[in-house]
C-alpha cells in the first residue's frame, strides 16, 4: 500500500494547477473591470487582506509570531515593490494584450538573477546568459511588430517596457522574502494586501459598490477574493508539498493560459514573428526555472 505518500504531492498538483489557472485569468479580469488601476489595486488589497488576515487568524499565525525590524523593513520593501508590480503589470494589459504581457512578464526570473548578482555577488554562469540572450531575443521580436489590435505603437512599446518594469519590481519583492524565510507566506502576504489598502486608499472611491457596472464590481471583488486571498492560498498550499522543479514547471500554465485568453475572448492574432518571440522568451525561461528539473531526472535516474 505505497499509495498514500503520494497523496500531498497529488493535492499539491492540484493546487498549482489551481493557482496557475487564477493566475492565468487575472488578466482577463482586469480588463472586464474598465476600472484605473489604482482602484483595482485598492479592493484587491481589501478583499485579499480579508481572506488572509482570516486565514491567518485561524491558524494561530498572528499569536505565534515573533516580529523583529527585519520583518518590517523586508515586508515594506517587498510590499511597495509587490504593488508597483501590480500597478505596472495592470496597466501593460491595457497597452499592449493579456498575453504579450504576461509573456513579458515572465523575464522575471532573469530579473531576479541580475538583482543577485550585484546585491549577493552572485556567479552567472554561461548558461545563464545563453538563456539570457535567448529570452531577450524573444523580447525584441515581440516589441518589433505591433499586435493588430488597433492601439498606437507608441503605446504599445509603453506597455512592454511596464511589463518589463513589473517583472523587475517582483524580482525585488522575491529578494526581500529571501530575508523573510522564517515567517509563513500567508502572514507576509497579508501585510503586503495591509500595506497596499493604506497606500491607495486616497485613490479609492466606494461608489462602486453602487453606481457601478455588475461586472467591474464582480471584477473588482473577484480580483481580491479569488486572484489574491484563494489563490495565494492554493500556491503556498503547493509550494509546501512539491519540489521545486515541479513547481517552476507548472509556472508556464500562467503564461500559456494569459496567451489562450488572448485569442479566445479577445481575438488577438500574433504575427508570427511575435509567436516565435514568445517562444523564445518561455525557452529562456524555462532554462533558468527548469534547471533544477534535469538535474533531478539525472541524479534520480542516472546516478546512483
Amino acid at each position: 500500500m505505497n499509495h498514500c505518500p503520494t497523496s500531498p504531492n497529488r493535492s499539491g498538483l492540484i493546487e498549482m494547477i489551481l493557482a496557475m489557472t487564477i493566475c492565468g485569468t487575472i488578466g482577463l479580469t482586469v480588463t472586464l473591470s474598465g476600472l484605473p488601476e489604482t482602484q483595482l489595486i485598492f479592493f484587491r488589497c481589501l478583499f485579499g487582506a480579508l481572506i488572509l488576515g482570516l486565514l491567518c487568524w485561524h491558524q494561530g499565525i498572528f499569536s505565534q509570531t515573533r516580529y523583529t525590524p527585519t520583518f518590517w523593513i523586508a515586508s515594506l520593501i517587498g510590499g511597495t515593490a509587490l504593488l508597483a508590480n501590480w500597478y505596472f503589470l495592470f496597466s501593460a494589459y491595457a497597452k499592449t494584450s493579456v498575453g504579450i504581457a504576461t509573456t513579458v512578464y515572465n523575464t522575471q526570473p532573469f530579473m531576479m538573477v541580475l538583482i543577485c548578482l550585484f546585491l549577493f555577488k552572485e556567479k552567472i554562469t554561461k548558461s545563464i546568459v545563453f538563456w539570457l540572450l535567448v529570452s531577450f531575443g524573444g523580447l525584441y521580436l515581440i516589441s518589433s511588430t505591433q499586435i493588430h489590435s488597433g492601439k498606437p505603437y507608441s503605446g504599445y512599446l509603453t506597455g512592454i517596457f511596464e511589463a518589463l518594469a513589473a517583472a523587475a519590481l517582483y524580482a525585488v519583492a522575491s529578494v526581500a522574502a529571501k530575508f523573510l524565510k522564517n515567517y509563513p507566506p500567508t502572514l507576509i502576504a497579508f501585510y503586503q494586501m495591509l500595506l497596499g489598502v493604506v497606500i491607495f486608499l486616497p485613490f479609492a472611491d466606494f461608489n462602486l459598490f453602487t453606481q457601478t457596472a455588475p461586472v467591474s464590481l464582480s471584477a473588482a471583488v473577484t480580483l481580491g477574493v479569488v486572484h489574491t486571498g484563494l489563490m495565494y492560498v492554493f500556491l503556498y498550499g503547493a509550494i509546501q508539498k512539491l519540489e521545486a522543479y515541479k513547481v517552476a514547471s507548472l509556472s508556464f500554465l500562467y503564461p500559456v493560459l494569459a496567451l489562450l485568453i488572448d485569442r479566445c475572448f479577445f481575438n488577438i492574432h500574433l504575427e508570427p514573428e511575435q509567436f516565435f518571440g514568445v517562444i523564445l522568451i518561455l525557452t529562456g525561461a524555462a532554462g533558468i526555472n527548469l534547471k533544477a528539473l534535469f538535474q533531478h531526472i539525472l541524479t534520480t535516474h542516472f546516478i546512483r
